[in-house]
Protein backbone atom coordinates (compact mmCIF):
# COMPACT_ATOMS: atom_id res chain seq x y z
CA UNK A 1 0.00 0.00 0.00
CA UNK A 2 1.23 3.54 -0.90
CA UNK A 3 2.37 5.68 2.21
CA UNK A 4 3.01 2.55 4.07
CA UNK A 5 6.19 2.10 6.17
CA UNK A 6 7.50 -0.97 7.09
CA UNK A 7 9.88 -0.92 9.81
CA UNK A 8 12.88 -3.61 10.66
CA UNK A 9 12.97 -5.81 13.20
CA UNK A 10 15.47 -3.54 15.19
CA UNK A 11 13.51 -0.56 14.43
CA UNK A 12 10.41 -2.34 16.01
CA UNK A 13 12.22 -3.49 19.51
CA UNK A 14 12.75 -1.11 21.59
CA UNK A 15 16.64 -0.95 22.65
CA UNK A 16 17.64 -0.19 26.10
CA UNK A 17 20.96 2.02 25.89
CA UNK A 18 23.01 2.10 28.86
CA UNK A 19 24.07 5.49 30.70
CA UNK A 20 25.51 6.68 33.86
CA UNK A 21 22.42 8.48 35.95
CA UNK A 22 24.45 12.04 37.94
CA UNK A 23 24.32 11.20 41.90
CA UNK A 24 25.43 14.48 42.48
CA UNK A 25 27.55 17.71 41.31
CA UNK A 26 31.00 17.03 39.66
CA UNK A 27 29.34 13.30 39.52
CA UNK A 28 29.50 13.17 35.30
CA UNK A 29 30.38 15.77 32.72
CA UNK A 30 29.63 16.29 29.15
CA UNK A 31 31.76 17.81 27.05
CA UNK A 32 31.68 18.48 23.16
CA UNK A 33 33.66 20.88 20.26
CA UNK A 34 31.97 23.30 18.19
CA UNK A 35 33.93 23.36 14.86
CA UNK A 36 34.32 24.65 12.34
CA UNK A 37 34.07 28.07 12.95
CA UNK A 38 35.36 31.17 10.92
CA UNK A 39 36.54 34.39 12.25
CA UNK A 40 36.58 36.51 8.89
CA UNK A 41 40.32 38.15 8.85
CA UNK A 42 41.23 35.73 11.83
CA UNK A 43 40.60 32.29 11.15
CA UNK A 44 39.14 28.83 12.16
CA UNK A 45 38.74 28.37 16.19
CA UNK A 46 37.13 25.99 18.03
CA UNK A 47 34.71 26.21 20.93
CA UNK A 48 34.97 23.81 23.82
CA UNK A 49 32.08 23.53 26.02
CA UNK A 50 31.28 21.33 29.83
CA UNK A 51 27.74 20.72 31.00
CA UNK A 52 27.63 19.21 34.36
CA UNK A 53 24.45 17.03 34.09
CA UNK A 54 23.77 17.14 37.35
CA UNK A 55 23.56 21.15 38.12
CA UNK A 56 23.54 22.44 34.26
CA UNK A 57 26.55 24.75 35.29
CA UNK A 58 28.88 25.37 31.90
CA UNK A 59 32.21 26.31 31.62
CA UNK A 60 33.04 27.22 28.06
CA UNK A 61 36.84 28.25 26.56
CA UNK A 62 37.81 28.87 22.97
CA UNK A 63 40.99 28.29 21.24
CA UNK A 64 42.86 28.28 17.73
CA UNK A 65 43.05 24.43 17.34
CA UNK A 66 40.97 21.17 17.67
CA UNK A 67 43.66 18.91 19.56
CA UNK A 68 44.30 17.23 22.99
CA UNK A 69 46.74 20.22 23.51
CA UNK A 70 43.73 22.67 23.68
CA UNK A 71 41.38 19.84 25.07
CA UNK A 72 44.14 19.61 28.50
CA UNK A 73 44.42 23.18 28.55
CA UNK A 74 40.60 23.75 29.16
CA UNK A 75 40.45 20.80 31.57
CA UNK A 76 42.70 22.29 33.50
CA UNK A 77 41.18 25.46 33.62
CA UNK A 78 37.96 23.59 34.39
CA UNK A 79 39.44 21.44 36.87
CA UNK A 80 41.27 24.50 38.82
CA UNK A 81 37.96 26.71 39.31
CA UNK A 82 35.28 24.53 39.13
CA UNK A 83 36.48 20.61 39.98
CA UNK A 84 36.89 17.71 39.14
CA UNK A 85 34.40 14.84 38.03
CA UNK A 86 34.15 11.14 38.50
CA UNK A 87 33.20 10.73 34.82
CA UNK A 88 33.87 12.73 31.74
CA UNK A 89 31.55 11.85 28.65
CA UNK A 90 32.85 12.32 25.21
CA UNK A 91 31.98 11.41 21.70
CA UNK A 92 34.88 9.52 19.75
CA UNK A 93 37.01 12.79 18.08
CA UNK A 94 40.13 12.61 17.73
CA UNK A 95 41.30 15.15 20.04
CA UNK A 96 39.33 13.04 22.65
CA UNK A 97 40.20 9.46 21.99
CA UNK A 98 43.77 9.93 20.23
CA UNK A 99 44.71 8.63 16.84
CA UNK A 100 42.23 7.34 14.30
CA UNK A 101 43.97 3.68 13.01
CA UNK A 102 46.24 2.13 15.38
CA UNK A 103 44.96 -0.15 18.12
CA UNK A 104 45.27 0.02 21.70
CA UNK A 105 46.49 4.18 21.13
CA UNK A 106 46.21 5.81 24.14
CA UNK A 107 45.84 9.45 23.39
CA UNK A 108 46.84 12.71 25.61
CA UNK A 109 43.86 13.25 26.96
CA UNK A 110 42.87 10.00 27.67
CA UNK A 111 46.44 9.65 29.67
CA UNK A 112 45.55 12.75 31.15
CA UNK A 113 42.49 11.62 32.57
CA UNK A 114 43.30 8.57 33.99
CA UNK A 115 46.27 10.12 36.08
CA UNK A 116 43.99 12.51 37.83
CA UNK A 117 40.84 9.43 38.49
CA UNK A 118 38.99 10.20 36.15
CA UNK A 119 36.70 8.00 34.32
CA UNK A 120 35.96 8.97 30.21
CA UNK A 121 33.10 7.40 29.02
CA UNK A 122 32.79 7.55 24.96
CA UNK A 123 29.57 7.44 23.34
CA UNK A 124 28.32 5.38 20.48
CA UNK A 125 29.96 6.63 16.95
CA UNK A 126 27.74 9.17 15.16
CA UNK A 127 24.80 9.10 17.91
CA UNK A 128 25.50 12.93 19.42
CA UNK A 129 22.38 12.70 20.70
CA UNK A 130 23.30 10.54 23.27
CA UNK A 131 25.49 13.90 24.65
CA UNK A 132 22.07 15.57 24.88
CA UNK A 133 22.58 17.92 27.75
CA UNK A 134 26.16 20.02 26.34
CA UNK A 135 24.12 19.52 22.63
CA UNK A 136 21.63 21.75 23.88
CA UNK A 137 23.94 23.67 25.83
CA UNK A 138 25.68 24.06 22.10
CA UNK A 139 22.54 25.13 20.58
CA UNK A 140 22.49 27.69 22.99
CA UNK A 141 25.60 29.19 22.34
CA UNK A 142 24.82 28.70 18.79
CA UNK A 143 22.09 31.21 18.76
CA UNK A 144 22.97 33.60 21.47
CA UNK A 145 26.63 34.07 20.61
CA UNK A 146 27.47 32.96 17.74
CA UNK A 147 25.14 33.74 15.52
CA UNK A 148 24.43 37.16 17.43
CA UNK A 149 28.04 38.55 17.07
CA UNK A 150 30.81 39.25 14.12
CA UNK A 151 33.68 38.35 15.99
CA UNK A 152 36.72 40.22 14.99
CA UNK A 153 39.38 37.68 16.76
CA UNK A 154 39.47 35.41 19.62
CA UNK A 155 39.72 37.62 22.30
CA UNK A 156 36.52 39.21 21.27
CA UNK A 157 34.79 35.49 21.26
CA UNK A 158 36.06 34.39 24.38
CA UNK A 159 34.75 37.60 26.34
CA UNK A 160 31.17 37.09 24.65
CA UNK A 161 31.54 33.07 25.74
CA UNK A 162 32.16 34.56 28.99
CA UNK A 163 29.19 36.74 29.54
CA UNK A 164 26.82 34.14 27.89
CA UNK A 165 28.07 31.13 30.58
CA UNK A 166 28.14 33.85 33.59
CA UNK A 167 24.68 34.46 32.58
CA UNK A 168 23.79 30.56 32.07
CA UNK A 169 25.17 29.47 35.12
CA UNK A 170 23.43 32.06 37.53
CA UNK A 171 20.16 31.35 35.80
CA UNK A 172 20.66 27.49 36.41
CA UNK A 173 21.39 28.13 39.94
CA UNK A 174 18.36 30.05 40.46
CA UNK A 175 16.64 27.46 38.62
CA UNK A 176 17.53 24.74 40.63
CA UNK A 177 17.30 26.01 43.86
CA UNK A 178 17.43 22.49 45.56
CA UNK A 179 21.57 22.47 44.50
CA UNK A 180 22.29 24.87 47.65
CA UNK A 181 20.39 22.10 49.96
CA UNK A 182 22.58 19.68 48.26
CA UNK A 183 25.35 21.51 49.59
CA UNK A 184 24.16 21.80 52.97
CA UNK A 185 24.73 17.77 53.24
CA UNK A 186 28.46 18.11 52.62
CA UNK A 187 29.05 17.71 48.83
CA UNK A 188 32.32 19.08 49.07
CA UNK A 189 34.64 19.61 45.35
CA UNK A 190 38.11 18.20 44.59
CA UNK A 191 40.26 20.86 42.50
CA UNK A 192 43.22 21.10 40.84
CA UNK A 193 45.38 23.58 43.16
CA UNK A 194 45.63 27.05 41.06
CA UNK A 195 49.65 26.54 41.25
CA UNK A 196 49.23 23.81 39.07
CA UNK A 197 51.56 23.89 36.20
CA UNK A 198 51.27 20.88 32.83
CA UNK A 199 53.28 20.96 29.76
CA UNK A 200 50.14 20.19 27.22
CA UNK A 201 53.12 19.27 25.20
CA UNK A 202 53.82 16.31 27.03
CA UNK A 203 52.31 12.86 27.02
CA UNK A 204 51.71 10.92 30.60
CA UNK A 205 52.32 7.47 30.78
CA UNK A 206 49.60 5.12 31.02
CA UNK A 207 48.23 4.43 34.86
CA UNK A 208 46.24 2.84 36.60
CA UNK A 209 42.11 3.29 35.49
CA UNK A 210 39.11 2.74 33.85
CA UNK A 211 37.91 3.80 30.46
CA UNK A 212 34.35 3.01 29.30
CA UNK A 213 33.04 2.88 25.97
CA UNK A 214 28.79 2.44 24.68
CA UNK A 215 28.96 0.87 21.66
CA UNK A 216 26.24 -0.75 19.76
CA UNK A 217 26.73 -4.25 17.79
CA UNK A 218 26.98 -4.25 14.38
CA UNK A 219 25.09 -6.70 12.49
CA UNK A 220 27.76 -9.59 12.73
CA UNK A 221 27.95 -9.03 16.20
CA UNK A 222 31.44 -7.16 16.67
CA UNK A 223 32.22 -3.60 17.71
CA UNK A 224 35.19 -1.32 17.30
CA UNK A 225 37.21 -0.28 20.46
CA UNK A 226 40.64 1.53 20.22
CA UNK A 227 40.59 0.83 16.23
CA UNK A 228 40.17 -2.72 17.25
CA UNK A 229 37.09 -4.81 16.49
CA UNK A 230 36.01 -7.60 18.82
CA UNK A 231 33.59 -9.70 17.99
CA UNK A 232 31.09 -10.03 20.61
CA UNK A 233 27.71 -12.53 19.96
CA UNK A 234 25.51 -11.78 16.62
CA UNK A 235 22.24 -12.32 18.81
CA UNK A 236 23.40 -8.80 20.39
CA UNK A 237 22.87 -7.17 17.08
CA UNK A 238 22.10 -3.55 17.24
CA UNK A 239 21.91 -3.74 20.71
CA UNK A 240 24.06 -1.53 22.96
CA UNK A 241 26.88 -2.69 25.30
CA UNK A 242 29.22 -1.21 27.91
CA UNK A 243 32.70 -2.18 27.39
CA UNK A 244 35.01 -1.45 30.60
CA UNK A 245 38.51 -1.12 29.92
CA UNK A 246 40.61 -1.67 33.18
CA UNK A 247 44.45 -1.14 32.52
CA UNK A 248 45.77 -2.39 35.72
CA UNK A 249 44.12 -5.73 35.30
CA UNK A 250 44.77 -4.96 31.41
CA UNK A 251 41.07 -6.37 30.12
CA UNK A 252 38.47 -5.34 28.42
CA UNK A 253 35.09 -6.08 29.97
CA UNK A 254 31.83 -6.19 28.18
CA UNK A 255 28.17 -5.98 29.80
CA UNK A 256 24.91 -5.82 28.79
CA UNK A 257 21.38 -5.50 30.23
CA UNK A 258 17.98 -5.67 28.10
CA UNK A 259 16.00 -3.39 30.20
CA UNK A 260 16.83 -0.56 32.87
CA UNK A 261 15.83 -2.59 35.90
CA UNK A 262 17.09 -5.82 34.42
CA UNK A 263 20.51 -7.03 35.94
CA UNK A 264 23.90 -6.34 33.89
CA UNK A 265 25.48 -9.46 32.75
CA UNK A 266 29.10 -9.73 31.95
CA UNK A 267 29.08 -11.00 27.88
CA UNK A 268 32.44 -10.86 27.20
CA UNK A 269 35.76 -10.62 28.84
CA UNK A 270 39.16 -10.45 26.95
CA UNK A 271 43.07 -10.39 27.53
CA UNK A 272 43.86 -6.48 26.83
CA UNK A 273 47.42 -6.57 27.15
CA UNK A 274 48.97 -3.18 26.28
CA UNK A 275 51.72 -1.93 24.54
CA UNK A 276 53.60 -0.24 27.46
CA UNK A 277 53.88 -0.60 30.68
CA UNK A 278 51.41 0.48 33.24
CA UNK A 279 52.08 2.89 35.94
CA UNK A 280 50.77 4.15 39.35
CA UNK A 281 49.65 7.51 38.77
CA UNK A 282 51.87 10.68 39.43
CA UNK A 283 50.56 12.46 42.11
CA UNK A 284 49.30 16.06 41.93
CA UNK A 285 51.62 17.85 43.96
CA UNK A 286 54.50 16.84 41.36
CA UNK A 287 52.55 19.14 39.02
CA UNK A 288 52.46 22.47 41.69
CA UNK A 289 54.63 25.03 41.25
CA UNK A 290 56.41 26.47 44.26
Amino acid sequence: MIGTLVKTKHEQKKVYYPQVKARYPGWIHQVDIITPLYIAGYGKVASVNRIDVFTSHAYLQQFDAKNAESMIGFLIGDWQSNGIPRYLQVDNEAAFRGGLYHPKTFGKLVRFCLNFGVEIIFIPFNEPWRNGHVESLNGRFQKLVWDKYRFRDLAHLRRESAIFCQQHNRYQAYRKDHFGQLLICGYTVSRLPHNFTFDTEQTLPITTGRIHFIRQVDENGAVSILNETFTIDKALSYEYIWAVLNTREQSLTFYHKVTKLAPKTQVKCFNYKLREPVRNRIPVSCFSSS
